[in-house]
Order: C-alpha cells, then structure tokens, then sequence
C-alpha cells in the first residue's frame, strides 16, 4: 500500500513539475501513475489531500537535496553544492506552484513552515564554516537569498544563472563573517 501511494505522489510530483498547479488534476495524475481514477481516490480521496501529500514530499526531497549539498567539507564546496540544488529548475517549479495553494491551504502552509525548519540547521551550518555566527537575521537573509537565487534561475536559465549565484552566495556569506568582526 505504502509503495502506491508512493509512486500515486512521484506522479503527481511530475504533473506539477511538467504542467503547474494548474494541470494537476486527479485524472492527470491517476493516468501519470497508470491507475483509474477510482484505485487514485482510495488512497488520496480529495485534490486536497493529494496535495498536501505532494508538498510534504517536495519539501522532504528538497531538504534532503540542501542536507546533501551542504554535507561538503570545504565551505567553496557547500556553496557550490547549494547552488546546483538552487539552480536545478525541477524542484523550484514544484515549490512555485505549491506556494499558490499555500495561501489558501493551511496544510500546504505547514509543509512551507516545516521546508523553513528543516532548512535552518543546514543554513546555521552553512554561515558557521565561513566563520560567522548563525542569527535569526542571517538565517532569513540566506533563505531569502536563496530563495531568490532559486526563482531568477528557473526564470532566466539555470546555466546562465549558475556563476552569478555562486558569486552572491559567496559574497552574502563572507560578508556575514566580515560583519560581525566589524562589531
């Protein structure tokens, strides 16, 4: 069962990816994962609840890639990591799209809550091998950086993006570690 209902999500997952928010429907997805409908609704009864299983498996996938990307020893090496996650247009289009129903959906809005706790840990570590100390103000700089970096990626290419991504994250985080020696 578990095993199903896992490759029912996977479909969906690459419903969104290829056709947004838009093009999700329980059809679409039951056809994607080579099911009737009906076997699709047994397991995930309402869009709703497929969509709620979709961003919880987003935002897993997409902390496991940033635990991974920033696992590297040399901080050159976990920027550079960071940013081939950040720049990898697969995963941005799915969290994009899930941020529209995140407004009006208050269980999509916990799977974005748990996305920014599972991140915080990786970013502290993150700001710590430049040499600064992680605060609440540079956590959220580097996640809205990083978030940034994310969506002008997928918006004007990934290659052509990758260097200047790579700059400013270098940048924001040795100028972190500058800052606080100046104070």
């Amino acid at each position: 069962m578990l095993a199903r209902r896992e490759a029912i999500v996977a479909a969906a997952l690459d419903v969104i990816q290829e056709e947004g928010l838009s093009g999700f429907t329980q059809p679409r997805v039951a056809r994607r994962a080579g099911l009737r409908q009906s076997h699709l609704t047994y397991y995930f009864p309402t869009r709703a609840d497929l969509l709620l299983a979709v961003a919880d498996e987003a935002v897993r996938r997409r902390i496991e890639a940033l635990r991974t990307a920033v696992s590297a020893e040399d901080p050159a090496a976990k920027v550079a990591g960071l940013v081939e996650v950040l720049v990898d247009p697969r995963q941005t289009r799915i969290l994009t799209a899930l941020t529209q129903s995140a407004d009006a959906d208050p269980g999509v809005r916990r799977a974005f809550a748990a996305l920014g706790a599972g991140i915080a840990p990786l970013g502290a570590e993150l700001i710590s091998s430049f040499g600064a100390e992680p605060t609440e103000a540079s956590l959220a700089l580097l996640q809205a950086t990083s978030t940034g970096i994310a969506v002008l990626a997928l918006a004007t290419g990934a290659e052509a993006f990758r260097g200047r991504a790579e700059h400013v994250l270098t940048q924001l985080l040795t100028g972190l570690r500058t800052e606080q020696d100046c104070t």
